[in-house]
């Protein structure tokens, strides 16, 4: 059952007060709407105006530039000629050779140590064509041609060695020597005495000077030069053979000896000291002296060799004694027995 108002005469004043109420009513409920809507207003402003701050691990990556429009190409300018390649300069080039150059000469000298001598003077040329004034590969060359006994090559190398490097103490040396051995004795002291002069603790001059002055049967100098020599390289048995020789020739056979003795404290088998000391003997007629030390002498070389250095003059005064010829069938005895005296049958 549903409840009814109750019914009856209506009071003035209730229905004005309600009636103030309904406009109170109204009136409130419109400034409402208006206020909501108003509030909606705003935020829908702020929200516009007001944008998120992106996060710091994504950063917002800024948009693209628009593409400008590409201009239309204008007409090719000609074509510039290549600039010429600059020539390298003369100063890398001549490293550069200088260095192919010294690796030849080091390899030359390797080659010459070992007594490989076409191989030393191939690589003494090579240096001397990637730097022809290379006066140490000069001298090298002059070196090789010494060894070689071709004595006129050597002394044109090693004069051209001299004009590129004046005064150098190994030029002047070798070309010495060359001249010596070329039978020019005379230009040969020349050229040590200057290199003695010019270098006087260039000891290899030293050596050659005495050899060169031993070359002469009548130097007085050899004896005093070849005692420097020894005092210079005391430990060579060359120099203090030397020396032995030129004492013997000025008549001092003792001091000859003494030298030799000396050599063989050094080295018992030394060829010249043991020969020479025969020779000694010889000289004096005393061939039972003389034929032990020439047999020890023939016991450092080969038979063949030996024979050429009986032909030395200090054995002439044994040459005829029975003690030489009994030595002569002892290095050789298919040597022809002598003839029998005239007259003996077989």
């Amino acid at each position: 059952m549903s409840a009814h108002p109750p019914s009856g005469p209506v009071d003035p004043q209730r229905a004005a007060a309600n009636r103030r109420i309904g406009v109170f009513i109204a009136v409130f409920a419109l400034l409402l709407a208006g206020s909501i809507a108003l509030v909606l207003r705003e935020e829908k402003r702020r929200g516009i105006l007001i944008q998120p701050t992106p996060a710091p691990e994504t950063p917002a990556v800024p948009a693209a530039p628009p593409a400008r429009a590409t201009p239309s190409p204008s007409p090719a300018a000609p074509a510039r000629p290549a600039a010429p390649a600059l020539p390298a300069s003369p100063a890398l080039q001549e490293s550069d050779r200088m260095e192919d150059a010294m690796a030849a000469f080091r390899l030359a000298g390797e080659h010459l140590n070992a007594g490989r001598f076409d191989q030393a003077e191939e690589q003494a040329l090579a240096a001397l064509r990637a730097y022809p004034r290379m006066a140490a590969a000069q001298r090298i060359l002059g070196l090789v041609y010494l060894q070689q006994g071709r004595m006129d090559r050597a002394i044109s190398v090693l004069e051209t060695s001299l004009r590129t490097e004046p005064f150098h103490p190994e030029a002047l040396t070798n070309l010495a020597f060359a001249y010596l051995q070329a039978g020019n004795p005379g230009l040969a002291l020349e050229l040590i005495e200057t290199c003695r002069r010019l270098h006087p603790d260039y000891k290899p001059a030293l050596l050659q000077h005495g050899l060169m002055l031993l070359a002469d049967p009548d130097s007085t100098e050899a004896v005093g030069v070849l005692r420097e020599a020894v005092d210079a390289f005391p430990g060579l048995p060359g120099p203090r053979n030397n020396l032995a020789v030129a004492l013997a020739r000025a008549g001092d056979r003792e001091g000859a000896r003494e030298q030799l003795t000396a050599i063989l404290d050094l080295d018992p088998g030394n060829f010249s000291a043991l020969f020479n000391l025969g020779a000694l003997h010889a000289a004096e007629t005393n061939a039972p002296a003389a034929i032990p030390w020439l047999r020890r002498a023939m016991q450092q070389t080969n038979p063949s060799e030996f024979r050429r250095y009986l032909n030395d003059p200090d054995l002439a005064p044994i040459r005829e004694s029975p003690e030489f010829e009994a030595f002569l069938l002892e290095l050789d005895p298919v040597l022809p027995a002598p003839p029998p005296p005239p007259g003996l049958g077989p």
